[in-house]
């Protein structure tokens, strides 16, 4: 019976290393496609420094789409992208733990 509860519990830490690595994934996908967005504002706000107009840009928020000063646009997904800095940092960290754990728990020298 003993056996059988362990067994689960390496099953369970299994899954859990595949969604986390799943996540990091998603996670690595949205940061790339924040560096294309902020490089793509730096070029709008490149282009419209020499002009005299006030650079704006249209962002999409969720459902909708908002016009905001590109300054502002730039500041946000700036921050976002720290976030998901932060989030990825944290996924690796989890994953390293677990991977020595299951590593641990199934005796494998090599992971642990």
């Amino acid at each position: 019976m003993e056996h059988i509860e362990h067994q689960g519990r390496v099953e369970a830490l299994a899954e859990d290393i595949l969604t986390d690595k799943q996540l990091a994934v998603d996670y690595d996908r949205k940061r790339q496609e924040n560096r294309e967005a902020i490089r793509r504002l730096d070029e709008h706000a490149q282009k419209t420094k020499s002009t005299s107009r006030l650079a704006t840009s249209t962002v999409n928020m969720g459902d909708f789409f908002v016009v905001v000063p590109t300054k502002k646009a730039q500041d946000m997904v700036g921050g976002a992208q720290k976030e998901l800095e932060q989030a990825i940092q944290d996924v690796q960290q989890r994953l390293k733990k677990k991977v020595q754990l299951l590593g641990e728990l199934e005796g494998d020298k090599r992971m642990a």
